[in-house]
């Protein structure tokens, strides 16, 4: 299947040896002065009218096919840019999926290999994450406590 640009430049060429084709026939046998002789006698007709406008639309459409083939060339430099764009986004995009097991007492997961990794060191190479630590209250507040507990009885 032709593309847009494809398409509009047949369309042009169409037109061009349109254009080429009737000059020669004109030329060759005269159709002009042939024409310009029967508008004379037959003026109701406007012939001579006629042959102008259709010179102008000649000129339009390829005025408009050669706009169109700008456009075409325009909107698909566009999307190459995105798609390129697009592309690179992707390549920095990784993501888990799947079921990953995960030991229920100290939180490894089994890789694919069948070894058992940290889980901040699986993700960490899996994603390209990296790790900050903190404490969420609960586990603040325990800690805290098994602090004060450990300065007491020692």
């Amino acid at each position: 299947m032709l593309s847009q640009s494809d398409r509009i430049l047949k369309d042009l060429i169409i037109i061009i040896a349109t254009l080429v084709v009737s000059f020669l026939l004109f030329s060759t046998f005269d159709v002009l002065e042939l024409i310009v002789d029967f508008s004379q006698r037959h003026e109701e007709y406007e012939i001579d009218e006629l042959l102008s406008t259709l010179v102008v639309l000649s000129i339009c459409l390829l005025l408009f096919s050669w706009r169109r083939i700008k456009e075409a060339d325009s909107a698909r430099l566009n999307i190459e840019k995105k798609n390129v764009e697009l592309e690179q986004a992707l390549a920095k995009v990784k993501t888990l999926q799947g079921i990953l097991p995960i030991c229920s007492y100290c939180n490894k997961i089994r890789d694919d290999q069948g070894d058992w990794n940290d889980l901040q060191s699986y993700i960490n190479d899996k994603l390209d994450a990296e790790f900050s630590h903190g404490a969420c209250p609960d586990c603040f507040d325990l800690r805290m406590q098994e602090l004060k507990e450990s300065k007491m009885a020692g």
